[in-house]
């Protein structure tokens, strides 16, 4: 079938949807203290540049992380814990790039992909300046509550209220300085991680742009992991059983983040289940966010462990043949 659309008014809408998202970063980058705040940007930017250089001119593409690393190295040195990010995610990107022969990657092995930030997530809490990124995180939040009551104070709020919220904020303080160490480098590999997505969405407009072939696309109900994500699941298990406090970061890193992978997967498994008889996608989003927002801990250790019995039972796989029985 033949269109008779003109590509570059087509290209517009999505033109300047980049532009929004950019300019969305930026503000984002400036509400945040540097050097931070720069990887709003540059982690998308390299991530483009990268994974168009590596579908363009194969494993030549690989130089743009390999640039990106060497001016980490003399930015911030081999200790940073901001400086390496961006070498990281163009890696990630070149990877894509070069996997995007043949139709693409599928969606959950998107997610394997990933596998170098979540190195560098895994090996932040031995960084020498590990310790100085987590006290000022700390410092930052505690302004940041501190701020809270005042400004219930200016809107009127009741005494009693603003003094039961101090008292909250001063027991939540102790249980986050416990846990700030063990959790700090996951939440930087979520966002990394969405990051890479946007940068990946730069690199789709700039490819539409270019007359180049669209990139791949995946859907969520097709999200599986690769069985080696079970051994990440189980090696974060592993070093938290042990009970070694020094390593005791990094195995909630590899925990956490497998679990999160799993529960996205036990996601697309629902997702599955229910569009294979018939219920509208509309009415699955708003089931989904429903339950997320009345029960976020019960729907994420439902959804993980639902994912991982996948791994092993495979319900999609199963659902072709529960229709044939049924016909």
């Amino acid at each position: 079938m033949t269109t008779t659309a003109d590509p570059a008014a087509s290209a517009r809408p999505s033109v300047l949807r980049g532009a929004l998202l950019a300019l969305l970063l930026a503000l984002l980058g400036v509400q945040h203290p540097a050097p931070w705040g720069a990887l709003w940007l540059a982690v998308p930017g390299a991530v483009a540049v990268a994974l168009l250089a590596a579908w363009r001119w194969g494993r030549w593409g690989l130089a743009v992380p390999l640039a990106l690393g060497v001016g980490a190295l003399a930015l911030g040195g081999p200790g940073s814990t901001w400086a390496w990010w961006t070498p990281a995610a163009a890696l990630v990107g070149a990877w894509m790039g070069l996997r995007e022969e043949g139709g693409g990657p599928a969606a959950g092995e998107r997610a394997w992909l990933l596998l170098p930030l979540l190195v560098l997530a895994a090996g932040l809490p031995w960084s020498p300046q590990y310790g100085a990124l987590v006290a000022g995180v700390e410092r930052e939040w505690r302004a940041a509550e501190a701020a809270t009551p005042e400004f219930w104070r200016q809107l009127g709020v009741a005494p009693d209220r603003v003094a039961a919220l101090e008292r909250q904020i001063e027991q939540q303080a102790g249980l986050r300085a416990k846990a700030l160490p063990h959790v700090l480098p996951t939440v930087l590999f979520v966002w990394m991680a969405l990051l890479v997505a946007g940068g990946r969405s730069f690199a789709a407009r700039a490819a539409r742009a270019l007359r180049w072939p669209s990139l791949s696309g995946a859907r969520l109900r097709d999200w599986r992991l690769p069985d080696g994500a079970l051994w990440v699941f189980l090696a974060g298990l592993a070093l938290l059983v042990a009970g070694w406090p020094a390593w005791a970061p990094t195995g909630w890193t590899l925990l956490l983040n497998a679990g999160l992978g799993f529960c996205l997967q036990g996601i697309a498994v629902v997702e599955s289940l229910l569009l294979a008889r018939g219920v509208p996608p509309s009415i699955i989003i708003l089931t989904l966010l429903f339950v997320f927002t009345v029960a976020l801990p019960a729907f994420v250790l439902t959804t993980a462990a639902l994912g991982l019995s996948d791994v092993w039972l495979d319900y999609r796989r199963l659902e072709p043949a529960d229709d044939e029985d049924g016909a």
